[in-house]
């Protein structure tokens, strides 16, 4: 089987329609697009994610191929090749030709949800209402699919039960029963309301609550919160898929979180005092006198919430705040005043000797700029 799940990337049900699968598509590439979050490599990944999918599951010979590998991919081999294991396969292929299976309980199809939140929120853990139309239990018979009062389901006529019909012939296939769509009952008194599902489409909400550190692409498993089951059967289960959109200075490196600051030539000889932002606000961060560009300073506590390993006890990551010093840029007209505080700058930097390791670089020579030369411009 292939290591994608296919269907989940896109967020449908596996027994989703052609259309579906294309709003479905549409809708993620449009949120997903590499446009709209630049040098984003998870994003990127995740935008070719998508269209892999999509590639498969709206080709209609690629799709059954996959969901061919997929059945087969869902076999438990881990105790041995036996009869019953044998069954299985070749029921998945065949439609069990080997005997007839007795569907009368289905479990619901499990919903999709992909909840969107901020990068502070994906670290720091939060919760969310959802809220989208979706089956759910029919108000008027519970869920049970039988009119108020009325008698309860019978085995199918059709296929006496076995939810299955045999075609004609030695070797003749058998295929889910049409009248009871394989559960081998059927409604003799349905709900007029869900006519005998037991489920209607309808607004939903559910409160989603994500733990600190969740990272992009997890999947949230809200057990019994999908469709409602047939005939008894269990509900399937809300699958909620988290998309991180991305901070505008923070990045997130497993534990810690990482950003840049940028400050002036002053500022990195002199030191500062500059404003930093963390998952928990913006803090004062001080630059110490003679940094260089390349330099990171750490945060403790400000970076990931997890657990230490060692002591068992909650614990966060660190925040790297890399300093990059920041080339003034003139303006088109030369810069004027600012161009003339650089060169009386540079000129009393050289006396003083301010730049011991480039006079040595230069063996003594070093002059200001536009003294000789070509003015100090390169080509």
């Amino acid at each position: 089987m292939a290591e994608l799940d296919y269907y989940a990337i896109l967020g449908v049900d596996a027994a989703a329609s052609a259309d579906e699968i294309k709003r479905a598509f549409r809708r993620l590439t449009l949120e997903f697009h590499p446009d709209r979050h630049p040098d984003d490599a998870q994003i990127e990944a995740r935008y070719r994610q998508i269209n892999m999918a999509y590639d498969t599951l709206s080709d209609a010979a690629k799709r059954s191929r996959y969901d061919t590998q997929r059945r087969l991919g869902q076999l438990d081999l881990s105790k041995g090749f036996d009869g019953q294991t044998a069954r299985d396969l070749l029921g998945n292929m065949f439609g069990d030709v080997f005997g007839s299976r007795r569907n009368q309980r289905r479990k619901g199809r499990d919903l999709r949800y992909t909840l969107s939140v901020d990068f502070v929120e994906a670290v720091l853990g939060c919760r969310h209402t959802i809220e989208f139309e979706a089956p759910g239990p029919c108000s008027q018979c519970g869920g049970s699919g039988t009119a108020p009062g009325g008698r309860p389901p019978e085995g199918c006529d059709v296929c006496g039960g076995r939810g299955e019909v045999k075609g004609e012939g030695l070797f003749a296939r058998r295929t889910r029963c049409g009248r009871c769509d394989g559960t081998g009952l059927v409604q003799v008194e349905p709900c007029a309301g869900c006519r005998g599902s037991g489920a209607r489409r309808q607004p939903r909400a559910f409160d989603v609550k994500l733990p600190a550190g969740t990272v992009a692409g997890a999947e949230r498993l809200l057990p019994g919160l999908g469709e409602p089951g047939r005939f008894g059967g269990d509900a399937g289960d809300l699958r909620v898929t988290v998309n991180v959109r991305p901070h505008p200075r923070l990045q997130r490196d497993e534990d810690d979180i990482r950003c840049d600051v940028h400050i002036s030539v002053a500022e990195a000889a002199l030191g500062a005092r500059v404003s930093v932002p963390t998952v928990d606000g913006n803090v004062d961060l001080d630059i110490p006198a003679g940094v260089r560009t390349g330099t990171r300073l750490r945060l403790r506590g400000k970076g990931v919430p997890r657990t230490d390993p060692r002591r068992g006890t909650p614990a966060r990551g660190d925040q790297l705040v890399g300093v990059v010093i920041e080339t003034p840029v003139l303006s088109s007209d030369g810069g004027g005043h600012v161009r003339a505080a650089l060169e009386a700058l540079e000129q009393a930097c050289v006396e003083a000797g301010a730049y011991p390791r480039r006079a040595e670089e230069r063996g003594g020579t070093a002059r200001a700029p536009g003294a000789g030369g070509n003015g100090g411009q390169t080509r």
